[in-house]
This record gives C-alpha cells, structure tokens and sequence, in this order.
C-alpha cells in the first residue's frame, strides 16, 4: 500500500483465493469448502471496511490443475494451452491489483480456461412474517412446507451449475459483448 503519511487514501489491492467447492459443496470435503466459504466473507468484510481508505479486496475462485486436484480433472490434452494452467489466472490476479481494478471491490469472480464469470451476490427469496411475535411450529409448518413442496430433491442453497462454466466460444455459441 502506498499512503502520503497524513491518514489520506492509499492504493491498496487484495486478492484472495477462494474456491467453487464453497459455492457447490464438497461432499467428500466439507471443511474445505466451509473455509473457502469464510474466505469471501473475510473478503466481503474487509473490502466493506477498507474501501473508505481506497483499498479493494477481492476473491478469486480459480479452477486450475495442481497437486491437489491431480486426482479430480481429467488429464490435459495435447492441443494448445491447458484450460486448466494457472496461466489463466494470473492475468486476473494482476488486473486486479492494477489500479484499473478501483471500481470493482467486495466482489466473487471465477476463472479458469480463458474465462472469467462474476458470481452474483445471494438474494432472498422469500420472506415469512408470523402472525404473533415468534413462530410457532405448526405456523412454520404452514408456510415452509408448502413453499419447498415442488422443490426438486437434493435442491439446495449450493450453486452446482457454478461446475459447469466454460467459455462461450467453447460451447458454440457466440460470445458475449
């Protein structure tokens, strides 16, 4: 960081990583996807708290090969660069450390194989107010089992189809402006 010595605003980037296992769940890791989880919220936090002194924080979900994932992708293919090399990351890292980076704080992105995907905060669905102070059991009852009646099984808060990103171009279809 680079301040003028008087308390004024600094430049100052941070880049954490971060992991799509928080965002899909990890069945066989289930403590690693909770701290990747806690990584963007010590990122959600810090970049809340550091932004009135011009500093971001940002988090980065890379998909990239390394000694531990040899084990889950399949083994790269001889054409061109893998999509899975970390050199598909670090242009990201390095652009948000830049100061071009300054409007871009408190934020999610994905990134492997030539693409980049900016993960949308959660939002609430739906809100139940009780009738009477608090709940009761037989209330909730009326007014959750009803809204998850349809709900597909196995359905949860987890963001699976984050697994399934590629690049446009990768799926025949024509990219995005």
């Amino acid at each position: 960081m680079v301040g003028d010595g008087r308390g004024g605003p600094v430049f100052g980037r941070i880049v954490n990583t971060s992991s799509e296992a928080f965002l899909a769940g990890s069945a066989g890791q289930p403590n690693y996807a909770a701290a990747k989880g806690g990584i963007v919220g010590l990122t959600t936090s810090t970049a809340l708290a550091l932004a009135k002194y011009g500093v971001t924080a940002n988090a980065i979900c890379p998909r990239a090969r390394t000694r531990m994932t040899e084990d889950v992708f399949q083994p790269a293919g001889a054409d061109g660069l893998d999509p899975l090399a970390p050199e598909h990351v670090a242009p990201l890292v390095g652009y948000l450390a830049s100061p071009a980076a300054a409007r871009i704080n408190g934020q999610l992105l994905v990134v492997h194989g030539g693409m980049v995907a900016v993960v949308e905060r959660p939002r609430v669905q739906a809100q139940f107010d009780s009738k009477q102070d608090t709940f009761t059991y037989d209330e909730l009852d009326a007014l959750l089992t009803p809204h998850y009646a349809d709900r597909p099984p196995g359905e949860t808060f987890a963001a699976v189809e984050v697994l399934g990103l590629k690049r446009e171009q990768d799926m025949e279809r024509p990219r995005s402006p």
